[in-house]
């Protein structure tokens, strides 16, 4: 069984590139571990999974209420497994310890030894430690329908109904060497499949993406489909480059750089589907710039440059899950204006999610952050606008547009005494509704 992992940046740029697109139903070739399934189900897209793995055929069960005969023909995992509660997670969690366990069955040292033994003795806390992060929303998602077999004859099967997406093995057979020892533990029907050799992709996928619509990602760069590269993601020294190849929205081309200096944030991001409503509780707080070039990166632009330039970020978020950052330069503002050097929200269903962003900044409360961190009682804020347009149709309306120069525009507001609360209510009566 193959596990691609994606990384947070490939997420982000599908979700990106699938932004907008009319709502068809989406093919996921190799799903893994569900996570673009996962992502494509909450933007509302009609889900069609697959893989030829095990593991994700039992995922599949739990969501589509189906069931797959498994024996556990490994005599040492079978006196583990007998001591289990029977659940409707058996099967899957079964699989995942032996998973678990893989990299240690052999005992060829003290480590390993210690190591697999100790596994073995934590299995029932394991398993029940694993229902509860199950039963906590790790399958709170839905698909239509899985195919258990090739991905290619997958996506090929689907032409004209929908979009394909797919991150297969990185290299031949990764399937069968990656878990031998899962294959050797368990007795079950094989899904058919034509082992994957990565050297023959650039034809398959040339394939693929000329007849149909079609999103594949791989870490490795084939030329044959060069005219089809979207994106190109460098994930730092010792680790491959991904490359996204698209035939869907070609017009959008991204390059994200992660820079071994910025940390990973751990601010949590709003869900793309979430309902802002009434009820909706909305807050702004100190972040550090760091988490603002982190996700800068993700939702601000095309082109991207981690650059870690700024003296204050502010995070907005909604029921405590962020939706927004902006940073400010103290260097580029004046005594009156405090100069706003990005602002961006991130990818969600909610229409003119950028215009309360900016109504917000302009809030009480905000205005009070600023001026606890910079010492300053500032009287408004000002931002430029790089666009060759006349107006810029996220600031109109809510900011002032003070001049234009070739290639951008100044913008300027001041601050309010209403508070985050009632702007929030003024975008829901005049945007949202």
């Amino acid at each position: 069984m193959f596990q691609g992992t994606t990384p947070p940046e490939v997420k982000l740029l599908l979700q990106d590139i699938m932004k907008g697109v009319e709502k068809k139903d989406v093919f996921i070739g190799c799903s893994g571990n569900f996570t673009t399934d996962k992502i494509m189900s909450n933007m509302g897209y009609t889900v069609h999974s697959n893989d030829v793995s095990l593991y994700s055929k039992l995922i599949s069960d739990l969501l589509l209420d189906t069931n797959t005969d498994i024996e556990v023909v490994n005599p040492e995992l079978r006196l583990v497994f007998d001591t289990w509660k029977d659940t409707r997670y058996k099967n899957l969690v079964q699989v995942m310890f032996a998973m678990r366990v893989s990299g240690f069955h052999q005992r060829k040292n003290d480590y390993q030894e210690e190591m697999f033994n100790s596994f073995i003795e934590q299995a029932d806390i394991y398993y029940h430690n694993t229902i509860s992060k199950l039963e906590k929303g790790a399958l709170n998602f839905n698909i239509s329908s899985f195919f258990y077999g090739d991905f290619f004859d997958f996506l090929k099967s689907k032409k004209g109904k929908g979009i394909g997406i797919a991150f297969p093995p990185t290299y031949k057979g990764g399937y069968e060497k990656m878990f031998s020892y899962v294959e050797d533990s368990f007795r079950y029907a094989h899904a058919p499949y034509n082992v994957f050799d990565p050297k023959e992709g650039g034809v398959m996928f040339k394939c693929l993406l000329e007849n149909d619509e079609n999103i594949i990602y791989s870490d490795r760069y084939f030329q044959e489909i060069n005219d089809f590269l979207v994106g190109k993601i460098n994930l730092g020294p010792g680790k491959n480059p991904i490359y996204t190849y698209s035939s869907v929205k070609r017009d959008k081309h991204y390059y994200i750089e992660r820079d071994k200096n910025i940390k990973p944030s751990c601010i949590h991001i709003l869900p793309m589907d979430y309902e802002f409503t009434d009820s909706t509780e909305i807050s702004a707080k100190i972040c550090p710039v760091s988490d603002v070039n982190y996700y800068k990166a993700f939702y601000m632009a095309n082109k991207v440059n981690y650059t870690t330039g700024g003296d204050l970020g502010l995070v907005f978020m909604a029921d405590g899950k962020a939706f927004g950052f902006s940073s400010f330069s103290k260097k580029l503002s004046t005594l009156e204006q405090i100069f706003m050097q990005s602002d961006f929200v991130v990818n969600s269903n909610t229409q003119r999610l950028s215009k309360l962003l900016i109504m917000l900044v302009k809030s009480h409360n905000v205005r009070m952050l600023i001026a606890r961190k910079m010492a300053n009682y500032y009287d408004g804020v000002k931002t430029t606008v790089y666009t060759t347009s006349p107006i810029s149709m996220k600031y109109r309306g809510v900011f002032d547009l003070e001049r234009r120069d070739e290639g951008k525009l100044m913008y300027s507001a001041n601050f309010l005494d209403d508070s985050l609360k009632d702007l929030y209510r003024l975008w829901l009566k005049k945007y949202k509704k």
